[in-house]
């Protein structure tokens, strides 16, 4: 049986610690909003209806790309290795709304054999109530070297 899980580690606003093994590793909250013009473009990018009265469930896979989210994930692979995408699961507890505001809270652990970091993440109301649970699993692999 392994021994219990250590606590997670809160970086604060631009100070990334790096993502080690059997330390899992918390962003602070991140507030986000889902603009209609966003969902429209997520839509077009992802072969959906243009005009889209709801969010798409993987709609908040986009966050990924924020930019404490990407320095997270380049911080925690090291240089000369890429994050290659390996699964995604969503979990609701309520639909998301479009014209909304929502806290994202990330945690990330690295994971030795095989290489991977695991994205944990959920979406929260601006009261605290949870809508969705994410998890992206990315494994990282060394980089081509250019011949």
């Amino acid at each position: 049986m392994k021994g219990a899980a250590e606590p997670a580690q809160i970086a604060p606003a631009g100070q990334m610690p790096e993502c080690t093994e059997n330390i899992q590793v918390r962003l602070p909250p991140i507030e986000v909003r889902i603009e209609p013009a966003n969902v429209a473009a997520f839509c077009s990018a992802t072969g959906g209806p243009r005009l889209h009265a709801e969010v798409p469930l993987t709609f908040p896979a986009r966050w990924i790309a924020l930019p404490a989210v990407r320095d997270l994930i380049a911080r925690s692979i090291g240089s000369g290795f890429i994050p290659v995408h390996e699964g995604q699961t969503f979990a609701y507890e309520r639909a998301l709304q479009i014209e909304a505001a929502y806290t994202l809270t990330v945690e990330a652990r690295h994971t030795p054999a095989p290489p991977r970091l695991n994205l944990r993440m959920s979406i929260a109301t601006p009261q605290g109530e949870i809508c969705a649970r994410l998890e992206t699993v990315l494994r990282i692999v060394p980089a081509l070297k250019p011949a």
